[in-house]
C-alpha cells in the first residue's frame, strides 16, 4: 500500500521552511521529506500546521538530544586536532569526551564508557568491520573499544553536520571509515559487516513508524548485533522503561532463533544478539 497523496507544493513549502530553521537545516532531506509527508497527511493539508508537526517530530528524534544551538563542530575539531598534533593520548581522550558530552545519548554513557565496551567486546569475536546506525557521537568512542587497529567503521546518522564532523574526527584518529547520511526508515542495508551497533535506536524508530525499529533489527546483515534501550528518559525518570523494553525485546526474540545475552549499565539495557 502506497503513501497517501499530498500536495507537492505543500511538501516543498515545508522543506523550505525547515532549511531556513537553524535548528533543523542540517537534517538529511530524505528524513525531512518523509516526516513532512506524514505531518501533511495528519494536518489534512494544512501547511502551517504540518510545519509545526514536522518540527515537533524532529525535536523528538533529534533536537531533544542536542543543545539549543547547533554544536560548534569547528571548535571541537580544533581541540581534537591540537591534541592529536601533540600526540598526547589523554588530551585526545579528553577532547573526544568533551565532544561526546554535547549529545545527551552519549553524555549519559560517558561515566561507564570503558566498562560498556569492555563488557560487550569481551563476549564477541573481534570485528573487522563495524556498522553504527543512527550513530550520533558514538563513533568518537572508538579509542575505548578494544578492537583491532585495522577495523573499518561505518557510521551513519540523519544529521549532515554531525556526519561531516564524525568523518573528520575519525580521520584524525586514523580509523578506516565511511560516514554518511542515512534515513533508516526504508533504507537498504545489505552490505555485510561483522558487528552492527543499534544503540537506543529501536525506540526512536518505533516512535516514527510502529514496527520500523524491530524490522531494522531483523534486517541488518550482521552475525552479531548490539542493540540497547534507554531505561530512563532524558528527564531522568524511569517511567517503567526497563520493564517495557525488556518485555518487548523478549517477545520479539522469542520468535527468532537468536542467541541473546543481556547486560545493563546505569540508564541503558544492552542485548548482544547472535543471529
Amino acid at each position: 500500500m502506497g503513501l497517501p497523496e499530498v500536495s507537492d507544493d505543500g511538501l516543498r513549502t515545508i522543506e523550505e521552511a525547515l532549511t531556513k530553521s537553524r535548528r533543523y537545516a542540517s537534517i538529511a532531506p530524505a528524513t525531512v521529506r518523509r516526516m513532512a509527508h506524514k505531518a501533511l497527511v495528519a494536518a489534512h493539508g494544512d501547511v502551517p500546521e504540518a510545519i509545526k508537526r514536522t518540527k515537533r517530530g524532529l525535536h523528538e528524534i533529534y533536537g531533544a538530544y542536542l543543545p539549543g544551538n547547533a554544536p560548534n563542530y569547528g571548535a571541537m575539531l580544533r581541540q581534537l586536532q591540537a591534541a592529536a598534533r601533540r600526540n598526547e593520548e589523554q588530551a585526545v581522550l579528553d577532547a573526544l569526551s568533551a565532544a561526546m558530552g554535547v549529545h545527551a545519548s552519549t553524555r549519559e554513557r560517558l561515566p561507564h564508557l570503558r566498562t560498556f565496551y569492555e563488557e560487550i567486546f569481551s563476549r564477541i569475536t573481534p570485528p573487522t568491520a563495524i556498522r553504527d546506525l543512527a550513530c550520533g557521537f558514538n563513533p568518537l568512542a572508538v579509542p575505548w573499544m578494544p578492537v583491532p587497529g585495522t577495523v573499518t567503521y561505518l557510521a551513519s546518522d540523519i544529521d549532515l553536520g554531525l556526519v561531516a564532523f564524525v568523518d573528520r574526527a575519525l580521520g584524525l584518529l586514523g580509523v578506516a571509515h565511511r560516514a554518511e547520511a542515512v534515513d533508516l526508515i526504508g533504507a537498504r542495508l545489505a552490505d555485510p559487516v561483522d558487528l552492527t551497533l543499534l544503540l537506543k535506536t529501536v525506540p526512536c524508530l518505533e516512535r516514527q513508524q510502529p514496527g520500523a525499529g524491530w524490522e531494522l533489527l531483523d534486517a541488518v546483515n550482521s552475525p552479531t548485533v548490539v542493540t540497547t534501550f534507554p531505561t530512563k528518559s532524558l528527564g531522568r525518570r524511569s517511567k517503567g522503561m526497563f520493564q517495557t523494553y525488556s518485555a518487548a525485546f523478549a517477545a520479539h526474540a522469542s520468535e527468532r532463533s537468536w542467541q541473546v545475552e543481556q547486560l545493563e549499565i546505569p540508564n541503558e539495557l544492552i542485548y548482544i544478539v547472535r543471529k
